[in-house]
């Protein structure tokens, strides 16, 4: 049963993570780019080796990193604070078998 609850537990946090990432404030360009394409054909066209600083690229151009560096991070701590907790869970659970044992080998054992 426990099995069961950690896959559903698994699940709810992917889920989780997968709203957070999908809103975490990107521009409506970023999410709809098939919107906002006549938009960038009326822009004047540049070679595409040519460098353009960031600064002068329209705003459907720019693309955010701070959300989404947050939302990766908020990702791996999330899953790594799962891992700690399932190793924590499954360690209780063998001291607890080490007790029970330590205990039936102490009462079956001869006395003198």
């Amino acid at each position: 049963m426990s099995r069961v609850l950690m896959t559903r537990a698994g699940w709810w946090i992917v889920a989780l993570s997968l709203i957070g990432a999908g809103s975490s404030g990107l521009p409506a360009q970023a999410l709809a780019p098939a919107a906002q394409a006549p938009a960038a054909q009326k822009a004047p066209q540049e070679s595409p080796g040519e460098f353009v600083p960031i600064k002068s690229l329209q705003q459907q151009d720019q693309l955010p990193a701070a959300p989404l560096l947050v939302a990766a991070y908020v990702f791996v701590w999330a899953v790594l604070l799962v891992y700690v907790w399932t190793i924590w869970r499954r360690l209780m659970k063998v001291e607890r078998e080490i007790r029970q044992l330590a205990s039936r080998v102490g009462d079956s054992a001869p006395r003198r």
